[in-house]
């Protein structure tokens, strides 16, 4: 590896499920460098204490132990002096998600914020990653590779600190699935144990993509890897600079189940669809951040809620999916809205500020006073489209605002500032649909979709509940029982309550979970 100033050395320990570190610093602060670890992960929004993971940490220059004192939860500060420093620290991984590490000893995945030190003050320096592992296991990344087989352990460089966090890594015995979309190269690389129908899953992540980079016109990646972890029912994803992190059940890949199939393809859009709407056009609060505290916005309604609006949607316009199939799908998301009696209580502005203390750290109680902005978003993105398309005779959509987006702020890399998507709303169908839609994002009410779809020849229809594992989105083939206002679950005792509904029947009898 060539010199670079700032450079880790990273080993696994699979048994203890620790990722071992070694951080290289050929110039620190004489005066007593600091370093620290983010509060939170980009495009997760919520204090994540990630410093909580981190053990065993230590300083030596030349062989001699330096003092490293705490000065924060997520930070330290070297003792002054003069030279290279290494810093040697741990971080236990054993958090299956996207968003942190996990290491077992058939595999693993670390997302940069959870392992990556902050040389505060030296950020845009180039920095370089040394990876070493079993010599069976492989790895993939998006990272730009210095040395090594593709695949394989090796040295890595990033530009400088938020390009080296925004390149997450997994490993093990992954099986890899490569395709071409718009003539780049893409993969999918699956690590855990799965019954994927890889003949199917290739063409239909094509389409995807394929039809993604046709609608935005450009893409600003190269080559794109879907880093994908199954486990017995897990759902996720996070988006990252050419490459996103995905979790899902295995079955999912498998196709025998068509609904699930669809789940995943779903998550691949939405993640995807972020590497222009989150990635390239950028929310100007949030990408200016440090990462060191909460960056309060409204609009998340934009960036997950439009994206959860066209990740289905895409499925749709490439073929993947039936009108049917796809008019069920906003059945549902409707219904998921309607059984959430905090739609009157918080409004879309109010659930995007309160992301840092509330959608991520949901509670029994949460449906009765909260919002979710990617389904609300999701269904407030119909309703902008279905307004502009009818004002219009059809002449202007959502789509047309995504343009102008990508070619005033993604092309020129200017962030987007907050609020500016409804002045843009304004300057393509003027102030009266700019004011509905202030009203649509502040306002504690039901959004007009009924109205909107039948102004498009589309009737929605409410019906009751025919069971606890309905999710709404079709007809319902038996009569619905009485309703007890609260969702359970089968246990040994008989049932036990997991939410109960505001103003229902089950609440005013004094039931809680």
């Amino acid at each position: 590896m060539s010199f670079v100033p700032l450079s880790y050395q990273i080993s696994v320990a699979p048994q203890a499920h620790l990722f071992q570190v070694s951080l290289n610093i050929s110039e620190p602060d004489p005066e007593g460098q600091i370093l620290a670890l983010p509060a939170w992960v980009p495009g997760s929004y919520t204090i994540r204490d990630l410093a909580r993971h981190v053990t065993q940490i230590h300083a030596e220059r030349n062989g001699q132990d330096v003092a490293l004192h705490k000065i924060g939860k997520d930070r330290w500060r070297l003792a002054a002096g003069h030279g290279p420093v290494v810093v040697r620290y741990a971080v236990y991984a054993f958090d299956r998600s996207v968003r942190t590490a996990y290491l077992d000893d058939q595999g693993g995945f670390f997302n940069g914020p959870a392992i990556y030190l902050r040389v505060l003050g030296q950020e845009d320096q180039a920095h370089a990653v040394l990876l070493e592992g079993p010599e069976d296991w492989q790895v993939a990344t998006a990272l730009p590779r210095q040395s090594g087989a593709t695949w394989g352990w090796g040295s890595f460089i990033a530009a400088e600190y938020r390009a080296l966090i925004d390149h997450p890594l997994l490993m093990g015995t992954l099986t890899l699935l490569d395709f071409s979309a718009g003539e780049r190269p893409h993969h999918l690389l699956i690590q855990g144990i799965h019954q994927a129908d890889l003949q199917r899953l290739g063409p239909d992540l094509a389409r995807i993509c394929d039809w993604q980079q046709r609608f935005w016109g450009d893409a600003a990646f190269a080559e794109y890897h879907f880093l994908c972890m199954t486990s017995a029912d897990g759902y996720g994803g996070l988006e990252h600079r050419a490459s996103s992190a995905l979790l899902c059940a295995r079955d999912d890949l498998s196709g025998r189940n068509e609904d699930h199939y669809q789940r995943f393809l779903g998550l691949v859009s939405h993640e995807y669809f972020h590497g222009w709407l989150v990635q390239a056009i950028r929310p100007a609060v949030l990408s200016a951040s440090a990462l060191d505290r909460e960056a309060l916005t409204r609009d998340l309604w934009i960036f997950e809620g439009i994206t959860s609006y066209y990740d289905d949607l895409c499925l749709r316009r490439a073929g993947l999916t039936t009108p049917a199939e796809y008019l069920r799908g906003v059945g549902k998301e409707l219904t998921r809205l309607l059984r959430r009696p905090g739609r009157f209580l918080q409004s879309l502005a109010e659930s995007s500020e309160d992301a840092w203390i509330k959608l991520y750290h949901p509670h029994a109680n949460s449906a009765n006073f909260e919002v979710s902005y990617y389904n609300k978003g999701a269904l407030l993105a119909l309703c902008l489209d279905l307004s502009l398309r009818l004002e219009s005779d059809d002449g202007r959509s959502l789509d047309t605002l995504l343009t102008r987006l990508w070619q005033d702020y993604g092309r020129t890399g200017k962030a987007l500032p907050e609020g500016q998507c409804i002045h843009l709303v304004e300057a393509l169908a003027g102030p009266t649909l700019a004011a509905r839609l202030e009203s649509w994002l502040t306002e504690k009410t039901d959004l007009p979709l009924r109205a909107l779809l039948a102004e498009m020849g589309i009737a929605l229809h409410l019906r009751a509940a025919c069971g606890p594992q309905d999710e709404g989105g079709q007809a319902c083939e038996k009569t619905p029982p009485v309703w007890l206002g609260a969702h359970w679950r089968p246990h040994a005792l008989g049932a036990q309550l997991h939410h109960v509904q505001s103003g229902g029947p089950a609440e005013q009898a004094g039931l809680s979970p």
